[in-house]
């Protein structure tokens, strides 16, 4: 049988309290409008299951990958854009030109893809919204679109 706790957990009414004020330590930045100026997230929450999916890579460029976000971590939008696409940077990639299967989730009037190097030119293809980058493919194959 259980015991039972009387009184009350030390410090449980400022944990709720705080709680209610934020349901997570992590926000996206919700509260504005001007994501240029906001830090690159990076998400593999639309990653497309697919050959090009990351389960599919070597551990080898897994490796890269993992550094490649890391060495964009303190990057805005409006400063990648700096960047060499063949470098830090990214390039558009036009709709028509994806090769591949396009998620339905992706709107009819999305007119191009992000594309950021992870591993020399290997390409990690997605699209933007707001501040997030979504990776859908890894192009370790340079078939998702014409290089």
């Amino acid at each position: 049988m259980a015991g039972k706790f009387k009184g009350k957990i030390k410090g449980a009414d400022k944990a709720s309290s705080k709680k209610e004020e934020s349901s997570s330590r992590f926000q996206v930045n919700e509260d504005t409008k001007d994501y240029e100026n906001r830090s690159i997230v990076f998400s593999l929450e639309r990653v497309v299951n697919s050959k090009h999916c990351f389960s599919k890579l070597s551990k080898e460029h897994k490796s890269f990958f993992a550094e490649a976000i890391f060495r964009r971590k303190n990057f805005t939008w409006k400063s990648i854009q700096q960047e060499r696409r063949h470098a830090l940077g990214c390039e558009k990639i036009a709709r028509s030109a994806i090769k591949v299967a396009i998620p339905k989730e992706i709107p009819d009037d999305t007119e191009h893809f992000l594309a950021f190097r992870y591993k020399a030119k290997h390409p990690m293809v997605g699209i933007r919204r707001q501040n997030i980058f979504y990776v859908l493919w890894f192009d370790h194959d340079f078939k998702v679109y014409p290089h």
